[in-house]
């Protein structure tokens, strides 16, 4: 299956190219952040088709758009 990915901030220079990742069926939001080679501690917020999503075990579905921000650091 193939899922559409926005990474932001710092973590743009891990998208994947053409910004969609192909993953196997049943894969996690998990799995799409190993693939991408995203440390955990790297991500603050995960949306899921526009719906705030705190389980990173949540599967995945053909054509899912998974945003991913970082932590944003104060000055």
């Amino acid at each position: 299956m193939q899922i559409r990915v926005k990474l932001m901030a710092a973590l743009k220079e891990k998208s994947p190219e053409g910004d969609v990742l192909e993953l196997s069926e049943g894969a996690t939001i998990n799995d799409a952040l190993a693939a991408m080679k995203v440390p955990g501690n790297f991500v603050h917020l995960v949306m899921v088709n526009n719906q705030m999503e705190r389980d990173r075990g949540r599967e995945l579905a053909d054509d899912d758009e998974l945003m991913v921000m970082p932590p944003v650091g104060a000055g």
